[in-house]
């Protein structure tokens, strides 16, 4: 009975930590799904049937915003999609985008081919309403970016209809091009000539993303929405995407308010990249260059790198884009080694110039006239690395594969706070003081549910994960059922009051997305959530917990980088343990500031210790 249990435990902790980014995974299919006859919706030249949901609005599924991506249109701008004649059944969801699955987590087995490059799909949810009816609601518009590191993921993962049919919001979730093939610069750029300039962005990803806003405008208003009041938001690479839109020059009219979670990469990780370069480092594991030099030799047509270089500067810009598009998508795949898929490796938004604007992020969110200046709302959960502590050897034991105990519950816990800190840091003061002396309208807040309890009556789930990177979803879609380790996070015991702070999320959100301000909900019953005021030492921010450990109120304690460093020289005695603490906290290789802060922390004792290294290997 012991080890079967912690076996299940440990593929639920694969299955969290890989929600951490990810999303969970894609719901069985619709089998039972049956079009309803008041769900019947004008799109384009065509209808989408959608069906009656059990939360008793109305779904549509796999609907697509924009021509498939395929062959001559990898690595493109997303086209217009064809339009249907007649009934397209919109019952299931369309393709994931093409990726590696992952055990339990995001899409498919661990290491499994899944998706598609065919995968441009959006699904809705709307408060039930007939045809006419929907014409004439205008309700305000979410619009859902999963998370996933950019490189898995799949909108269906999320179910937005008890969020929709509660808060009377219409909700959209989307699919957009992952990895490679949702951030990837051909070698050169575009070529001579082409007629779009946006051909030699890389953001194909982030153009997905805003095609499927553009669907929006265009059609939402037959499905119950207001084209004039659409919300972004996003967890994660979700709100890495979602905060890139903030400073993309083409997101004006598109988009009205935006909710950014769990910020995934932090502002340093929007590069700006060359379009050519013969090194594989400066451009990380996805340098267009060094695949194009692997992919001539696979290909038969250099025998070794050197060869390779040589040939490809005899190439012509459309003759590498034309070899490169006629790869097999999984040959391509194939040419990135497993060990680049690190966190501060992964595929991201790219400051081309054209989709997104260039500077120094901050200095772009400060100034209104360099970044669309609409209502924001950041936050993160209080343990948000708690979620990927859990399998680290340093700090667990483990037993067939499953965390047994924290080997050290204090430094555990420093840890944790040292790390979530810097993540609040980066994910909400940073840009909140930025966008606040622009005078954005601006909301933040920390998701504290630790009351997981013990799973198993062995493992102390609440300190082991508690309020970790990720958990805060299914609390803002109201949708705990389909969610992994449900049945071990989400218990009889701590139903009540988990289900009484999800509908203060909700309402909070939905209220955020109607006026661009989270007040007191929707009903106007909950806690006042204050501004982030412009220029205040000390801004408030929202804190959600249960009322056992404090409940909704409002906390004003500020975070940044000098007091997580600070906070550290005073609890951490001058020790090699000191020095690996510093490095698991400031994780990121490339990280200018930590790198001169390790210089001076413990007045230079880690610097000068033999083997000492600021990024933790």
């Amino acid at each position: 009975m012991f080890i079967p249990s912690l076996r299940f435990f440990a593929l639920f902790c694969v299955a969290c930590a890989l929600t951490a980014c990810a999303p969970k995974p894609a719901p069985e299919p619709l089998k039972a799904a049956v079009a309803a006859g008041d769900a019947l919706r004008p799109v384009a030249e065509g209808n989408a049937a959608g069906w009656l949901n059990e939360a008793g609005g109305h779904s549509w599924r796999g609907l697509p915003y924009a021509a498939p991506p395929v062959g001559a249109l990898r690595w493109k701008p997303p086209q217009s999609f064809v339009p249907w004649q007649g009934t397209r059944d919109a019952l299931q969801p369309g393709s994931p985008c093409i990726q590696y699955g992952w055990a339990m987590g995001g899409v498919g087995s661990d290491g499994s081919h899944e998706g598609s490059e065919d995968c441009l799909f959006l699904n809705i949810d709307a408060p039930r309403m007939d045809a006419a009816q929907a014409a004439a609601a205008r309700l305000p518009v979410m619009v859902w970016i999963h998370g996933g590191a950019n490189t898995v993921g799949h909108a269906a993962g999320y179910d937005g209809s008890r969020l929709a049919a509660a808060q009377n919001v219409v909700v959209v979730s989307i699919n957009y091009r992952l990895g490679p093939f949702g951030w990837f610069v051909l070698p050169r750029g575009a070529s001579a000539g082409a007629p779009d300039p946006l051909e030699g962005s890389g953001n194909w990803g982030t153009l997905d993303t805003l095609a499927a806003l553009r669907w929006v405008q265009a059609h939402i208003g037959a499905f119950g929405g207001d084209p004039g009041n659409v919300t972004v938001f996003g967890q994660s690479a979700g709100g890495t995407n979602a905060l890139a839109l903030l400073v993309s020059p083409m997101s004006e009219g598109l988009l009205h308010r935006v909710i950014v979670q769990s910020l995934g990469f932090g502002l340093a990780q929007m590069p700006r990249v060359s379009h050519y370069t013969d090194d594989p480092q400066p451009g990380g594991p996805w340098s267009s260059a060094e695949i194009l030099l692997k992919a001539l030799v696979q290909a038969g047509r250099a025998s070794d790198r050197a060869s390779a270089r040589t040939l490809a500067d005899t190439l012509s810009a459309d003759e590498i884009a034309t070899f490169l598009r006629g790869m097999d998508p999984w040959a391509l795949y194939a040419l990135y080694h497993p060990s680049n898929i690190e966190t501060d490796l992964f595929p991201t938004v790219i400051q081309d110039g054209a989709v997104l604007r260039q500077g120094a992020v901050e200095e772009l969110l400060a100034d209104p006239a360099r970044h669309l200046s609409v209502p924001t709302m950041l936050g993160v959960t209080r343990d948000e690395p708690k979620l990927f502590m859990a399998f680290d050897p340093r700090l667990v034991t483990t037993l067939a594969g499953a965390p047994i105990w924290i080997r050290d519950t204090d430094a555990y816990e420093r840890e944790a706070h040292y790390r979530a800190e810097l993540w609040r840091a980066n994910g909400v003061d940073r840009p909140a003081r930025a966008l606040s002396a622009a005078g954005a309208a601006l909301f933040a807040y920390r998701w504290d549910w630790r009351d997981e309890g013990r799973f198993f009556g062995v493992i102390d789930g609440s300190k082991l994960i508690g309020a970790a990177h990720g958990l805060e979803i299914p609390f803002v879609f109201g949708s705990f059922d389909s969610w992994p380790g449900k049945d071990v996070l989400f218990s009889e015991d701590n139903r009540p009051a988990r289900m009484v702070l999800s509908e203060a999320m909700m309402s909070y959100w939905a209220e955020f997305a109607a006026h661009g301000n989270p007040g007191r909900g929707r009903d106007g019953t909950l806690p006042q959530w204050p501004a982030w005021p412009a220029g205040a030492a000390e801004p408030d921010y929202m804190v959600f917990d249960i009322p056992d450990n404090g409940g909704i109120r409002t906390a004003n304690e500020p975070a940044s980088r000098e007091q997580v460093v600070a906070l550290m020289e005073q609890q951490e005695p001058d020790s090699p343990e000191a020095c690996a603490m510093f490095s698991a906290t400031f994780r990121n290789r490339v990280d200018a500031w930590a790198d001169a802060a390790w210089q001076r922390y413990k007045s230079g004792y880690c610097a000068g210790q033999p083997g000492a290294t600021r990024v933790l290997r």
